[in-house]
């Protein structure tokens, strides 16, 4: 993965095989945990979830962008992720209507936020063992999101996803919540290593963001 800078923000990048800058691709955001944390992005290139995503990259074509967070947790970095996320979705190659946002743990909080922060921006969602703000569930309103949790999580209630996707489905949404019964804090390997999981995440595209936008223009 190529490692590049925006303001403050290191992040990593990789290109499907055979990526040309002529042709359009989906973009897959994945915010990691706390293990990945650190002064460099040494942990971050040896983390086992991004490592499940870049082994279905070549297959399902799509651009891979991690960035890392290097202190505390996501929400001190979410004005940075916004506006590079803001630029990517300006580059010629990057598809608007396929962002897709995943993470998991740190990085399943990170996804709630991100996506109630700018749910239009994307066209699904998947967070793993994390948590949101229920307060804010009518922001996901047309957003699909199919969330993730082990039962017997000790260090995430999976409260914290159960809450969220009830206020979603109460607001309209559609949140999908798959429980583990027999998986503690790391649902990830089974989830990054199921191609259903990708399959329903990929079939979504987006015409939101372009309505938002143009409603944004006229206003």
């Amino acid at each position: 993965m190529e490692e590049k800078f925006f303001e403050e923000l290191t992040y990593l990048i990789s290109y499907p095989k055979d990526f040309q800058e002529g042709k359009k691709y989906p973009l897959l955001l994945f915010l990691h945990g706390r293990g990945a944390r650190g002064a460099t992005t040494e942990k971050l290139h040896r983390y086992p979830s991004l490592m499940h995503l870049l082994e279905r990259q070549d297959e399902r074509g799509f651009l891979l962008v991690a960035p890392h967070c290097s202190r505390g947790d996501w929400n001190e970095w979410m004005g940075h992720l916004i506006r590079l996320i803001e630029q990517m979705r300006e580059y010629s190659y990057v598809d608007k209507t396929r962002l897709y946002l995943t993470g998991n743990s740190m990085g399943g909080y990170g996804t709630w936020a991100l996506s109630m922060l700018r749910a239009h921006w994307f066209a699904a969602a998947m967070p793993l063992c994390g948590g949101g703000i229920a307060g804010g569930a009518k922001n996901y309103e047309a957003l699909p999101i199919r969330a993730f949790h082990g039962l017997r999580d000790k260090v995430v209630d999976p409260i914290d996803s159960l809450q969220m996707a009830k206020a979603i489905c109460s607001a309209g949404g559609h949140a999908e919540l798959i429980l583990f019964p027999k998986l503690a804090h790391n649902c990830w390997d089974t989830v990054y290593t199921d191609e259903k999981n990708y399959d329903w995440l990929f079939s979504f595209t987006n015409e939101r963001s372009s309505e938002v936008t143009e409603r944004l223009s006229l206003s």
